[in-house]
């Protein structure tokens, strides 16, 4: 899976919401809204293409492990594909769902376990990385996301 996401200012002020895709259609009245971020999205557990792995603003992960594997993976993708802005991996949570994600990136390649929140939608758990990666163009480090933890110490 690869993708282009545009992280906009919302209606209300400064909440970010993604939008897949390039914007509005030709036949379609509306404002567009501020661009905070657009960035190219690749799926590191189904693409195989070295080159889009290699462009890609944001690698994401599909497959959730625990945080030991997911930091081993992080460690990877960050020396493999330097370029990217932002490697991100989903966590298993209790009964083998989703627990948030283990990210690293930005200048000083922090690395942070974000958890999920009971009320955090299905629908919305797989943009986490791109917000995160709006949050870096915004000039922010990963360990001031509010939602941001640092790893666990061996």
């Amino acid at each position: 899976m690869t993708r282009f996401v545009v992280v906009e200012t919302g209606p209300n002020g400064p909440n970010a919401r993604v939008r897949l895709g390039t914007g509005a259609g030709a036949g379609d009245n509306v404002r567009p809204a501020p661009v905070i971020d657009e960035h190219f999205v690749v799926d590191v557990d189904v693409c195989r293409d070295g080159r889009l792995l290699d462009c890609a603003d944001v690698l994401q992960g599909s497959r959730a492990r625990s945080v030991a594997d997911a930091l081993r993976r992080l460690t990877e993708l960050t020396s493999t594909h330097p370029a990217c802005g932002i490697a991100a991996v989903p966590l298993a949570g209790r009964g083998g769902g989703s627990g948030g994600w283990a990210a690293a990136g930005g200048p000083d390649r922090a690395v942070v376990l974000v958890p999920y929140g009971a009320s955090t939608a299905a629908a919305r758990r797989s943009l986490l990385p791109s917000c995160l990666h709006a949050w870096l163009v915004a000039g922010h480090s990963l360990r001031e996301w509010p939602y941001a933890r640092d790893v666990p110490s061996d």
